[in-house]
C-alpha cells in the first residue's frame, strides 16, 4: 500500500536544505557568542583576589540610551597594590554597570561608597586590568538552546537528502 503523501520534489528538498543551513548558521552564531562569553568569564577565575579601597563613586547621567531616555552609568574608582606597585581601577565588571532607572543602581551605590575597603580581581598577566566582580559563567548553562537549532537544521538537511518518496 502506497502512502497518500505526494513525493517531495526537488524544489522542496532544496528549500528544506536551505532552511536547515539557516538554522545551523543562526544556532552556530549564538553558540559561538555564548562560548566566548563563558571563556572570558573562565579566564577571570585565574585573576588574583586583591584588597582594594574605593576612592570615588559617581553616577553619570549625561548620556542617553537608544530610546532617548537618560542612561545612568556607575563610575567607580579604586586603588589596589599588586606586586609592590600601586594601581587604580575603574571597572565593577568587564562591561559598564548602567541602568535606565537610578533606583536599579541603589544596591551598587551602597556597596561601593568612597572609602569602602573591599577586594578586586587583578589579571596577573596585566596588573592594570582589574574588576570588582568577576563575570558569570551562566552563558554555558544556556548553550544547549542554540545547539537545538544546529541539531534541528542538521535533521532537516538529512531528511531532505536521504528520505525516500
Amino acid at each position: 500500500m502506497s502512502s497518500s503523501r505526494p513525493p517531495l520534489n526537488l524544489a522542496g528538498r532544496i528549500w528544506k536544505i536551505v532552511m536547515g543551513l539557516v538554522l545551523i548558521g543562526a544556532g552556530s552564531l549564538f553558540v559561538y557568542y555564548l562560548w566566548g562569553s563563558y571563556e572570558r568569564a573562565s579566564t577571570m577565575d585565574s585573576w588574583v583576589e586583591t584588597p582594594c579601597v574605593i576612592t570615588s563613586m559617581d553616577v553619570d547621567d549625561s548620556e542617553l540610551n537608544q530610546r532617548g531616555m537618560t542612561k545612568y552609568v556607575m563610575e567607580v574608582k579604586y586603588a589596589y597594590e599588586f606586586d609592590g606597585r600601586t594601581y587604580s581601577g575603574d571597572r565593577i565588571k568587564r562591561l559598564p554597570t548602567e541602568a535606565s532607572d537610578p533606583r536599579k543602581l541603589k544596591r551598587h551605590i551602597e556597596n561601593y561608597k568612597a572609602g569602602t575597603a573591599t577586594v578586586c580581581y587583578v589579571d596577573p598577566e596585566s596588573p592594570a586590568s582589574a574588576v570588582l566582580k568577576r563575570d558569570t559563567k551562566a552563558a554555558l548553562y544556556s548553550i544547549w538552546f542554540p545547539g537545538l537549532f544546529i541539531i534541528g537544521g542538521g535533521g532537516m538537511i538529512l531528511s531532505a537528502l536521504f528520505r525516500r518518496s
